[in-house]
């Protein structure tokens, strides 16, 4: 997304004092634009003279005085140069983009030190960041490597920043970080090109391997092809500062100082100075032709620049967009539509970050056509089962099922169009939509409940129009019948309180109260003169940046425009249209900053072909884009570009809530400069937060953990310290698609809803007494609702000599039982290889966080490429006795991601088995051995008998991101018998649920290693959505943990239970040493959004369950002692929460 500063003229009232001749607004607005524009086209002599007249109506501001030097530099003349952009540092002397131009001359004229000493004194950006990066290239790698490392904490998803800091860093030889660098370039979107891809994981590889001289290499092959790409010079232009094509970049912006002194300039409201204009020929178009059908925007070449998609009967042409200009690339990327297209939409249908095209021939045909790497449109509508759309007459692209794909939804004709992205390169009927879209005529879509979920607005031409409620799984349900009225819709906050309203051409405006619930708000008139705009098109935009969204419909009988007033009263404004625009039939309409000045510019079609319409003027205010970037390969939870996110952004007294439906979204920002905060809630529910953002700001996606159980921490002695997750086994209403390949159209299936009873190991010296007791706190932390019924603490003392685990695996072997091994005679492995042949052995020998690691990841978190781990054990090893003990960790997928792999056929989970060499020298499989049950977690294999020759080497294989740390064989006694322990068990004599907040979060031994958290750094943010409903109340809870009875504590995020046990009065004989095993039992309800009942707390779950979510019949038991519980203690009651509302808006 190419940088722009929006111009911005703020309106001062008398009380600033000023007496000095008023200003000419449109004056200076109109020399602005056209020396802009005389500069881009290099008529540097014409754009001397508007910027020498922008100098004289705004003497005080470096924006006139600052273009001009640009544009002397530009000329060559160097000393006018300077002595112009003297003038500008003077008026603003912190101002990047002045101090960039500035630079580039220093270095034009020879002077480096000098560029550098004027790039350090003003505030930092990312361009100026890398300005500074390049100058000290020469002089040091280290400070280069810091440099950019500093413009990666601004753009985190710059590709080419990127791989300039691998290769550095490379040089540095800081093997570990480059391999950091490269792996994060993997997940970044668009993926690399195929045939730069082999180059990418061979130097990997390498660099895993020590060998660096052939990483150095393949890293250099792979910069020689990744260079000449769109995506890498788009990347490289967003920062390319004092080294980029151009001699600098101008200004477009008037200074914040300049605007609070700036005198004269009238109290007229800014959106009395706007204008559109047309400048359809100005920009390249042809003048007149063929009427257009329709249009569609999208930079489906990943150059950065958009494009424009101009469809009619007689075909389609590809048109470049820069700067307001516009060039006929069709050439260049022929599209097969031979029929032309009446409806027409670019979205990325298979997440590869290269925006593919939907289009509806005038055949009445369905069209989608892959995008291939920006090089050319396949036609596999064939494959994906979309041809047969006839009837449609509006396209949506929206992750309807929340699986972090996008959907398609399709509105016209009788017949239901509601398709099911497989993300396997095939569409499926929803099964669970039916009648969504029958009649419909248009329709849009957001989350108007507040749940999480997108719903969809459908209206009809009867005027029987229709709110679709998303219920998950369960489909759809039509809420909603209040709202009437035909013709166009469009959905959006117009007034600024948080909730998605809904606008519809033959009724007008809908007025949300936040739940879904709508009311019909007549305070303005005006919009009755869209009654009329059938077949149309209806946007909300803010055409004047003052923070409040305007609207435009446009119809066969003219184009209207309509005000917003800052109260969510609308005026018509449709004179500030051309008077054609106003009376002439409109076709399809794209609303766009088409010249990258700040403020959003028209495009329609009609009869005559197609117009552009600049907005002249809106730029009186700034505004701010945001650009949500998702993560790739191994997350794959949200959509390329998070089209159906909710974006919240605060400035000053300003609240606005968008929903994302396209890849760039434009904020006004009325007076202020710049926004406070910027809230996203992607499409799968996770929140991310962003302090004082851009003005352009470009989002990555966290690779944030949301769900892995509750957390157990022990107090040492000195601090309490985290040890694992508990109640793993439990997955209450989780989907089942990683445990098969797809449901073959049966309904969801979901894991057992039975309570998970598990013990885990303590190591001794993680649990000391504190004042004669045991302290344990249980805390939840992740967005996730526990139900924590029993806990029990045994205490284990043994012979130093030997360890005590238990087998934490998942799926347990069997019915829960304490089970414990006493590992005698420990010994590692004789060798061990991954299957590329990598000696992994001594990630293994220890538990030390060094862990087996050449993971290859795929689409999703929690799958990788399979993956083998060889060991090679000895001879003793498969006599009674002898057990195999592997420590590790896994990386959990989530409900969401389940779905998604229940839906499609070239991916799904398998468990790790262990095979060993039949007679034959073959491997067979000897058994399935399950994973670690989250974090540090122990699995153990009994290997009596396992072996039928003498080779006694085992294969580990999996896909799972299953990451192994230790591997030992023992022999050990098990059960009582051979066993030399004593054990006590601990019921809990006190039990205190409390708010806490959030540890910190990081990970331990790297980045391969386990999420874990450090309990003495805590914040009382959430990070995270509420789960509503009745949790138990704060206090004593003693008596909930002490039976498994369906009496627990629940739990939601921020809670902690400190829960104390007496320590036995005597400690451990001389010789030997006392481990504990924590038994737990309870639930874990991950809040994602495809989990049954996930974002809510009930329905409560109890131990005759037979499933979750219930079954017909079930209910949670209502006698008398659980009724007096849920009454007695469940009593505290969660509403949901909106952080950046101010106290009027909280519902």
């Amino acid at each position: 997304m190419k940088t722009f500063r929006s111009l911005a003229i703020v309106l001062l009232l008398g009380a600033v004092g000023c007496r000095e001749k008023p200003i000419d607004q449109g004056a200076l607005i109109t020399a602005r634009t056209v020396g802009l524009e005389h500069l881009q086209r290099g008529r540097l002599p014409e754009a001397e003279q508007e910027f020498k007249t922008v100098i004289a109506l705004a003497p005080r501001d470096p924006l006139g005085y600052a273009n001009l030097g640009l544009t002397y530099l530009r000329a060559g003349r160097y000393a006018e140069a300077e002595s112009e952009l003297d003038r500008a540092r003077r008026l603003d002397p912190k101002n990047p983009d002045i101090a960039l131009i500035v630079a580039k001359l220093y270095m034009l004229t020879e002077r480096p030190a000098e560029a550098r000493q004027v790039l350090a004194g003003v505030t930092p950006d990312a361009r100026v960041f890398y300005a500074l990066a390049e100058l000290e290239r020469q002089s040091g790698d280290s400070i280069y490597a810091e440099r950019l490392r500093h413009v990666l904490q601004r753009i985190p998803a710059n590709l080419a920043v990127r791989l300039q800091l691998a290769d550095a860093l490379l040089r540095l030889g800081q093997t570990d970080s480059t391999v950091r660098y490269l792996e994060e370039v993997r997940r970044l979107r668009p993926q690399p090109p195929r045939e730069a891809k082999p180059h990418l994981d061979a130097a990997l590889q390498a660099l895993r391997a020590g060998r660096m001289a052939n990483a150095r290499a393949e890293l250099d092959r792979l910069l020689r092809l990744l260079e000449v790409t769109a995506p890498y010079q788009a990347a490289l232009a967003e920062v390319d500062g004092i080294e980029g094509p151009l001699a600098g970049r101008p200004v477009l912006a008037f200074s914040p100082q300049s605007l609070i002194t700036m005198r004269g300039i009238g109290s007229a409201p800014a959106s009395a100075k706007v204008q559109f204009t047309d400048v359809t020929g100005e920009t390249g178009f042809p003048e007149g032709g063929a009427p257009v059908t329709a249009l569609a925007w999208g930079d489906y070449d990943g150059d950065g620049e958009d494009n424009l998609l101009v469809a009619s009967a007689a075909g389609a042409r590809l048109y470049a967009v820069h700067g307001g200009f516009v060039a006929d690339v069709s050439a260049n990327m022929p599209l097969p539509l031979a029929a032309g297209a009446v409806v027409a939409a670019f979205a990325d249908y298979d997440n590869d970050g290269w925006p593919d095209l939907f289009a509806i021939g005038t055949d009445g045909r369905g069209y989608l056509l892959h995008n291939r790497e920006g090089k050319r449109f396949d036609d596999v509508t064939a494959a994906a089962g979309v041809g047969d759309v006839a009837g449609t007459q509006h396209a949506l692209f929206v992750d309807l099922d929340h699986d972090g794909d996008l959907d398609l939804l399709l509105v016209g004709g009788g017949s239901l169009g509601a398709y099911r992205n497989n993300l396997d390169g095939t569409f499926t009927l929803f099964p669970n939509a039916d009648g969504i879209v029958q009649g419909g005529t248009d329709a849009a879509f957001a989350d108007v409940d507040d749940d999480g979920r997108t719903d969809v607005f459908v209206t009809s031409a009867t005027g029987a129009d229709g709110l679709f409620h998303n219920d998950g799984v369960r489909g759809f349900t039509r809420t909603a019948d209040t709202i009437r009225g035909t013709g166009p819709v469009a959905m959006g906050d117009y007034d600024n309180d948080g909730a998605v309203d809904i606008f519809v051409a033959g009724s007008g405006l809908w007025h949300n109260n936040g739940s879904g619930q709508f009311t019909h708000d007549t305070r303005s008139p005006a919009l009755a003169r869209a009654r009329q705009a059938a077949g149309g098109t209806a946007v909300f935009f803010d055409y004047d940046n003052d923070g409040w969204l305007d609207l435009i419909v446009a119809a066969p009988h003219g184009a209207l425009l309509f005000h917003n007033d800052g109260t969510g009263r609308f005026t018509d404004r449709s004179e500030l249209l051309p008077p054609a625009v106003q009376r002439d039939s409109i076709g399809p309409l794209v609303v766009a900053d088409i010249d990258g000045d700040g403020d959003q510019d028209l495009i329609f079609g009609d009869r005559s072909g197609v117009h552009v319409l600049r907005n002249d003027g809106g730029n009186a205010h700034l505004a701010m884009r945001v650009r949500l970037t998702t993560l790739g390969l191994g997350s794959g939870k949200n959509n390329s570009y998070g089209i159906g996110a909710r974006l919240e952004v605060r400035a000053g007294e300003l609240f606005q809530t968008r929903v994302v439906t396209e890849p760039v979204m434009h904020f006004g920002l009325g007076s202020h400069f710049k926004a406070d905060v910027l809230r996203v809630q992607w499409p799968n529910g996770v929140p991310q937060t962003i302090y004082f953002p851009g003005t352009d700001e470009d989002v990555l996606e966290l690779q944030q953990l949301k769900g892995s159980c509750a957390f157990l921490y022990t107090w040492d002695g000195t601090r309490f310290r985290f040890i694992t997750d508990v109640m793993w086994q439990s997955a209450l209403g989780m989907p089942l698609g990683i445990m098969g390949k797809g449901q073959g159209g049966r309904g969801m299936e979901y894991a057992p809803a039975g309570a998970s009873q598990e013990y885990i190991r303590i190591p001794g010296e993680a649990l000391q007494p504190r004042n004669g007791r045991y302290v344990l706190q249980v805390t939840e932390e992740l967005w996730e609702t526990a139900y924590l019924d029993q806990l029990r603490l045994v205490a284990v003392d043994h012979p130093d000599s030997v360890n005590v685990f238990v087998d934490e695996r998942f799926p347990p072997p069997g019915p829960p039982r304490l089970r414990r091994f006493q590992a005698m005679h420990r010994r590692a492995p004789l060798s061990a290889v991954d299957g590329r042949g990598s000696d992994v052995l001594d990630d293994l020998r220890e538990h030390d966080d060094r862990y087996v690691s050449n993971l290859t990841p795929v689409r999703y978190q929690g799958l990788t490429e399979p993956h083998e781990l060889i060991l090679d054990l000895d001879q003793d090893a498969g006599r009674p006795g002898t057990f195999l003990f592997l420590r590790g960790w896994i990386y959990p997928s989530d409900a969401s991601i389940n779905v998604a792999l229940s839906q499609q056929h070239q991916l799904h989970a398998e468990l790790p088995t262990l095979e060993v060499r039949d007679a034959r020298g073959r491997w067979a499989v000897a058994r399935t051995v399950g994973f670690p049950s989250g974090k540090d977690k122990t699995v153990v294999i009994d290997l009596a008998g396992l072996f039928p020759t003498g080779d006694h080497r085992v294969r580990l294989r999996t896909n799972l991101q299953v990451y192994w740390d230790q591997a030992f064989v023992a022999d050990t006694g098990t059960g009582e018998r051979g066993m030399t322990t004593r054990i006590a068990t601990l019921a809990p004599v006190s039990g205190d649920l409390h708010f806490r907040g959030f540890s910190r979060m990081y990970r331990r031994g790297g980045r391969y290693g386990p999420h874990w958290f450090d309990y003495d750094d805590v914040t009382k943010e959430s990070p995270w959505r509420p789960i509503t409903g009745a949790a138990t109340r704060y206090g004593d809870v003693r008596p909930l943990l002490d039976r498994s009875d369906d009496q627990y504590v629940v739990m939601v995020p921020g809670d902690e239970v400190t829960v104390e046990f007496d320590a036995p009065a005597d400690g451990p004989s001389p010789g030997w040493t006392r481990d504990f095993i924590l038994y737990s039992d309870g639930w874990i309800k991950d809040s994602d959004l495809n989990t049954a009942n996930g974002t809510t707390i009930g329905p409560l779950p109890y131990h005759a369950i037979t499933s979750y979510p219930y079954a017909p019949g079930d209910a949670y038991p209502a006698d008398s002692a659980r009724q007096r519980y849920l009454r007695e203690y469940n009593t505290r009651i969660v509403k949901l929460t909106h952080p950046l509302r101010g106290a009027k808006e909280e519902r």
